[in-house]
This record gives C-alpha cells, sequence and structure tokens, in this order.
C-alpha cells in the first residue's frame, strides 16, 4: 500500500513540475525583460496571465492562458492586416504599392481564422501568487520564411489542377474539368491567407508574394469556369444556384449542419439588403441541392469546441465595373480551415431593375467612420475581451424588430465600456464602468438589456472596451431614456482608449462589431 501510494505521488508531482515548474521564475513574465527578450523587429510574440480566482484545474487554467496568448499574437497579426487595408494607405509610407494594396484588400477578408505556423508556446504556474503566465513567440524570418513556402506550394498545386483541369476539357469530359476549376479556387483562398500574413509582416515585393503569378493563374481559372458553365449570373435566384452547386461538387457528399453567415460588402463586415436577398435565396438552393442542414440556433448557446456545427459558410462580394463578384468560403467550423470556396458574378442592371441596393443606407459616412477606429488600435494584450451577439460576430444583419443580445467574456476583473454608434450619427453610452468582477471572469455574460432594431437603419457600429482602471468620462445628455454622449468621435476615442501604450498596471482591450439594420421593406 505504501509503495503504490509513493508512485502515485511522484506521477503527479511528476506531471505537476514538467507542465508548470521550472527552476526559478522565468524572467519573460516582467514586461521589460519580455521586450528585451523578444524584440518586435526579430520576433512576433503574445503573452497572458491569469490569476486563479475560482481554484479552476491547472491543466485547465494553463491551457487557457495559452490559447490566450495564442490569440493575442494573431490578433495583432489581423489587426495589421486590417490597418493596411481599412486605411487606404499607399506607397507613400508602407511601401506598399497601390496594385499590391488593391490586391491584398481583396485577399485579406477571403479567411476568418489565422494558424500562425512556428509558434512555441512556454507557460509557468506561480503557486503562491496563484497565477499562470504563458507567452507564445516566433522569430519573424521563420514565419515569413514558411509562408513564403506555403505560397510556393500553393502555386505548384494550381498549376497541376489547372492544367488536370485542362487536359479532362480537352478529353470532353467536362466534369472532371470544372470540378478541378472549383478546387482551384480553394487552394487561392489558402494562398491569400498566406500573402495576407507576410503584407502584415512587412514583406510586400512580389518576388515574396508571388502575386503577379498569382493574378495569373486566377485569370486562367476563372476562363476555364466560364467556358465550362459561365459564372456570371442574370439573377440572385441564379448565383446562389450556382453556388450551392459549386460547393457540392468539391465533395462526394456534402453534410451536416451548417451556419450561413450574412454576406458583407468588400472588406467592410457592412450588409446591405442585396446581403439579405442572397443569404435568403442561397439558404433555400443549399437545402434543395445539398444534404445540408441550415443551423439557426443562437450563437450564445454555441461552445465551438463541443458545437453541433459542421460548416460555416462566410462571404463577401466587390464592386467589379458591371457585376458584383461575389466570393464565398465554406470552413470547417471548430478548426476554420477553407474546405471549399466558389465565386461568381451578378450584373448590377438586376439590382437596379429590382430597386435592390448594394450598401447600406449611410455608406460613404460609416466608412469614413471605419477609418477612424483603425487609428491607434488596441491592439490585443493581457486583457482578453470577447463580445458576440444571437447572431455571432461577422457580417450582423438585423431587420426590424429583430431583437439583439450581447454578450462577453474577460479573462481579469475589469470595467467595461459599450459605446453604440448609431447610422444617423448618433453615439448611446449604453454602459460604463460597468465591473466585471472576479466571479463572472470566464464565463459568459449576457448584458442584462436587449435591443429592438428599429430606425434609423444603415450600418451601425458597437464598440466595446475593458480596462483595469475606470475609464476617463465623456460628456452625456439624456435623451428617449438613453445616454447620448455629445463629444465628437476623435475625442470619445481618444477618452477611452487613453495612450495607445502602456508598459504599466493598467490593461486594456478593445473589440468591435459592425451592424447593419435595415427596414423590412428592404428584404421583400
Amino acid at each position: 500500500m505504501k509503495k503504490t501510494s509513493t508512485l502515485i505521488l511522484f506521477a503527479l508531482l511528476l506531471s505537476f513540475s514538467v507542465t508548470y515548474m521550472h527552476a526559478q521564475t522565468p524572467a519573460w513574465i516582467k514586461y521589460e525583460k519580455r521586450a528585451t527578450m523578444f524584440p518586435d523587429n526579430k520576433y512576433i510574440l503574445g503573452f497572458s496571465s491569469e490569476i486563479n480566482y475560482n481554484n479552476t484545474d491547472l491543466n485547465e487554467l494553463v491551457d487557457r492562458c495559452k490559447e490566450n496568448a495564442k490569440n493575442g499574437l494573431t490578433e495583432s497579426v489581423k489587426v495589421s492586416i486590417k490597418s493596411i487595408t481599412v486605411s487606404g494607405i499607399n506607397s507613400v509610407n508602407t511601401g506598399i504599392d497601390q496594385e499590391t494594396y488593391e490586391y491584398v484588400k481583396q485577399s485579406s477578408v477571403s479567411f476568418s481564422n489565422l494558424d500562425i505556423a512556428g509558434l512555441t508556446t512556454e507557460s509557468w504556474y506561480d503557486k503562491r501568487k496563484k497565477t499562470a503566465y504563458a507567452i507564445t513567440y516566433a522569430k519573424r524570418i521563420d514565419v515569413i520564411n514558411f509562408y513564403k513556402q506555403k505560397i510556393l506550394s500553393g502555386i505548384k498545386k494550381l498549376d497541376a489542377k489547372k492544367l488536370f483541369a485542362e487536359n479532362m476539357f480537352k478529353s470532353d469530359m467536362q466534369q472532371k474539368a470544372i470540378q478541378s476549376y472549383f478546387e482551384c479556387l480553394t487552394i487561392f483562398r489558402q494562398v491569400e491567407e498566406a500573402q495576407s500574413i507576410l503584407v502584415a509582416l512587412g514583406k510586400s515585393d512580389d518576388i515574396s508574394l508571388k502575386k503577379d503569378k498569382t493574378i495569373q493563374l486566377k485569370s486562367a481559372v476563372d476562363q476555364g469556369i466560364n467556358k465550362l458553365n459561365n459564372s456570371s449570373k442574370n439573377s440572385i435566384s441564379d448565383a446562389a444556384y450556382f453556388i450551392a452547386n459549386g460547393l457540392k461538387m468539391q465533395f462526394k457528399k456534402l453534410e451536416g449542419k451548417v451556419k450561413l453567415s450574412s454576406f458583407g460588402y468588400q472588406d467592410t463586415k457592412m450588409g446591405s439588403p442585396f446581403s439579405k436577398r442572397l443569404n435568403m435565396a442561397l439558404e433555400q438552393k443549399l437545402v434543395s441541392v445539398t444534404d445540408l442542414n441550415i443551423h439557426n440556433q443562437d450563437y450564445a448557446t454555441e461552445n465551438k469546441s463541443q458545437s453541433s456545427i459542421d460548416y460555416i459558410i462566410t462571404g463577401t462580394y466587390w464592386d467589379d465595373n458591371d457585376y458584383l463578384k461575389i466570393i464565398v468560403v465554406l470552413r470547417d467550423f471548430k478548426t476554420g480551415k477553407a474546405v471549399a470556396s466558389i465565386e461568381t458574378k451578378l450584373a448590377k442592371l438586376f439590382c437596379e431593375k429590382n430597386k435592390i441596393s448594394f450598401l447600406p443606407e449611410n455608406f460613404i459616412v460609416a466608412n469614413t467612420k471605419r477609418k477612424n477606429f483603425t487609428e491607434n488600435e488596441i491592439i490585443g494584450g493581457n486583457l482578453k475581451l470577447d463580445i458576440w451577439t444571437n447572431k455571432g460576430t461577422d457580417n450582423l444583419l438585423f431587420t426590424e424588430n429583430d431583437t439583439l443580445k450581447l454578450y462577453l467574456r474577460v479573462n481579469k476583473a475589469c470595467y467595461i465600456r459599450f459605446i453604440y454608434y448609431l447610422a444617423d450619427g448618433a453615439k448611446v453610452l449604453l454602459l460604463d464602468d460597468y465591473y466585471i468582477g472576479t466571479d463572472k471572469v470566464n464565463k459568459v455574460y449576457q448584458i442584462p438589456d436587449e435591443f429592438v432594431c428599429a430606425e434609423p437603419y444603415g450600418a451601425e457600429v458597437l464598440q466595446v472596451n475593458a480596462q483595469t482602471e475606470k475609464f476617463e468620462p465623456v460628456n452625456t445628455k439624456m435623451q428617449y431614456g438613453y445616454k447620448f454622449i455629445t463629444d465628437n468621435i476623435e475625442d470619445v476615442i481618444k477618452k477611452t482608449r487613453g495612450f495607445k501604450k502602456t508598459t504599466g498596471e493598467i490593461m486594456k482591450a478593445e473589440n468591435r462589431l459592425v451592424i447593419t439594420t435595415m427596414s423590412n421593406f428592404d428584404t421583400w
């Protein structure tokens, strides 16, 4: 009995020491040491720490800390990409030529989740402070070389699939030809992701991106598809059928539950009456053409790791002279990996004849506001803030009388500020200095108020900030039972974000959701 107990104790101690303990406290848990060990010009880095408030299992605590560190790193890369594409900056201040800027602007929204390769992760648990620490890092040059190679590998696959499709076409095997061409579209999405990451890391030259070669291949694939089945459609219904059938052709059997996200205009995440009608038509075609079941369950009840959803469909549409170019990606819901993609075009004349707007009512104003938010944006740090609605997070569309529910999750006790920017330019302070205590840390928390979609309609923004001290006050006046902010948008952002960087104990985080609202009339 004594021998068995000793063996069990030894195994537990060994497991604990391997996972959490070092001979001494690692230097990287301190900001100053971390900055010296991993300078920005040589490394990409994510860091997280978390106090064990609720006696959480140590494995679970450290795993969560590691995940937060990784998410912080990938979020900083995504923010860099967004900063380049949203700001519209060009060669004068970035070294990116205008052609490359336009290319990256479109390709950067083809993916939803980044999975940076070659990361090293370390963790440590301080028993005395009951705090877990995790760091994720990689040398910039190693990441750059990896994605350069990924682009070369993707181009090689594209060359092979294009050649196969051409040979099948010559052999009058059109079904196999178009299937191979469609499979190329998924590989293009993977290449575009690698190219966007390189641009975020400062590599925008064509030798690295192989942009010209990619465009050349894309043009050849588009021409091949048009020879077999003209991808330009004359109605929303035709476009929806082409999309559903194109996705199906890339699988032996396409089945399971799919979440259909709303389509966004270009890289703005804004929707429109056209988005709504396209989604409605695509939902019908997916049900009739494939074995997929549309999943409409409230996002609040869905934990990604345990979700019953198999796939998610995301899409954007782009202004392309006389057409709207529609890009659709089918992804594995849990991993975010693209498993199929399809593209088609719809003549703008159809929208004009049927009086269907493909822009939100307030597009120009909303797009200007989007650029204001991008300046000096808070990049992921040690405070993690997740915010979502009952319809998810991306390309959100709410129509008249729809109910909006808001949920959040933070990894540290903090104060929350919710600001809602309405389509007419008004700014409403929904919550201010709302304290999330230690009892709610790492738990899904629903904001007590629910909101009903009503006028004014258009693209709106929910800005949510979290920090470990109270916010600088904004000026408000009460109207219709709400606090309307009287400060201009620049002052609101300054008072909410404070200084761009801080090396002290004050931690900050920010998240924004773009929400497009419209009347029921726009969906007829």
